[in-house]
């Protein structure tokens, strides 16, 4: 009577040694590739998250601050609330923006993020360039209008030019110039903008907005222009700047200089 357990040979039917391709395949199968490539992720993003988690990676360390004269990087970044312990990705530039401009005598420009770790700041220090003169009040401002200062001891020597003929409608120290017309405040920046791209702030005493087809210059030795409205600035303000050297130099009387044409001057002596 045979076994059952048994095969006809003798050999039993459910031993491992009856399938020894069975155990071969066992004993040579390697770890998969691609089990070994999903540890490695797995690694390498625990360990990115930690030093995110840290901030040691993206912490600013490279910071350059541009158009500064007076005032020193560590100061201005401590006002823009950068520390050492900065990241990247907590830059805000609206919340930078305001802080540093919480400080009238500066103007923020522009800012760039630098991967992973950079940052560049575009300022502007306002310097004083207009008087402007309302109710009995000096206001001294810069060329974008932001009053600087404020004085009931008023001086015309300081320097700066007079602005006349503005339609003020809100004048404050900290803030920003407001017209009733608001476009005689945009002739007014470039107007002075011109003027100190061509070095003669110094040259003029006061700038007359009333009408801003007749735009009036007046120089600080008593000569008058009209250089009309402000299309083509820098050739009328050249213009102008060429016939008073011609004037000064033939000893000429004060009177108005007639430059509302590029190009075109006229000249007519107070009577």
């Amino acid at each position: 009577m045979s076994n059952p357990m048994q095969t006809p040979g003798g050999e039993p039917r459910n031993s491992r040694a009856a399938r020894p391709q069975d155990e071969s395949y066992t004993l040579n199968q390697r770890p998969s590739r691609r089990g070994i490539y999903t540890v490695i992720a797995v690694i390498v993003m625990l360990t990115v998250a930690a030093l995110f988690a840290r901030g040691e990676w993206l912490r600013l360390t490279n910071v350059q601050v541009n158009g500064l004269i007076t005032y020193k990087v560590e100061w201005v970044l401590e006002q823009a609330g950068i520390t050492e312990s900065t990241t990247y990705f907590g830059l805000n530039e609206e919340r930078i923006k305001k802080n540093i401009e919480d400080d009238r005598y500066l103007r923020f420009i522009s800012m760039e993020k630098l991967w992973p770790n950079g940052l560049i700041l575009n300022l502007e220090e306002r310097r004083p360039r207009i008087n402007v003169v309302y109710m009995g009040i000096q206001y001294i401002a810069a060329a974008d209008g932001m009053v600087l200062e404020t004085t009931n001891d008023i001086k015309m020597d300081n320097g700066c030019i007079q602005v006349t003929g503005l339609t003020v409608r809100d004048i404050r120290r900290g803030g920003v110039i407001a017209c009733r017309n608001e476009a005689q405040m945009e002739a007014m920046r470039q107007v002075i903008g011109e003027l100190e791209a061509q070095g003669a702030l110094d040259e003029i005493s006061e700038l007359n907005f009333s009408s801003l087809d007749s735009i009036f210059l007046v120089t600080v030795d008593g000569y008058t222009a009209n250089i009309g409205d402000v299309t083509e600035l820098r050739a009328k303000i050249g213009t102008v700047r060429g016939v008073l050297q011609e004037l000064r130099g033939n000893g000429s009387p004060q009177g108005t200089i007639e430059a509302a044409t590029p190009g075109i001057a006229s000249f007519r002596p107070i009577n």
